[in-house]
């Protein structure tokens, strides 16, 4: 929070530096006061409007269903050497989450 303040306050000193603002022997406090509020709600303005149009980017999968797939099927033949039956659900979990892997993919093209 701070940083963005500091960043905002700096971008009013620049903009009432370029403005000729500045050089004034003994400025007036009300009026840069009030330069100092209109920059400010100028530039909240401006980020208000930039987050509006910028695309929300989604959050990158750490793992994806393929992978979680071949986990889930490498994992069911480990476990059907000593109980069979859930090794086997494990597999066919795999091999599912597999196949649906490759449907998202080629619905996506």
């Amino acid at each position: 929070m701070n940083s963005r303040r500091r960043k905002r306050e700096e971008e009013i000193e620049r903009l009432t530096r370029e403005s000729g603002l500045g050089q004034e022997p003994e400025p007036d406090v009300a009026f840069q006061e009030e330069v100092r509020r209109t920059a400010s709600a100028i530039l909240e303005k401006e980020a208000l409007k930039i987050k509006k149009t910028e695309p929300v980017e989604k959050p990158k999968r750490s793992i994806s269903p393929a992978t979680g797939g071949w986990w889930i099927l490498v994992i069911g033949a480990a476990v059907a050497l000593s109980l069979p039956s859930v090794g086997a659900v494990l597999i066919l979990c795999g091999i599912v989450a597999i196949v649906w892997a490759s449907y998202l993919k080629s619905s996506k093209k």
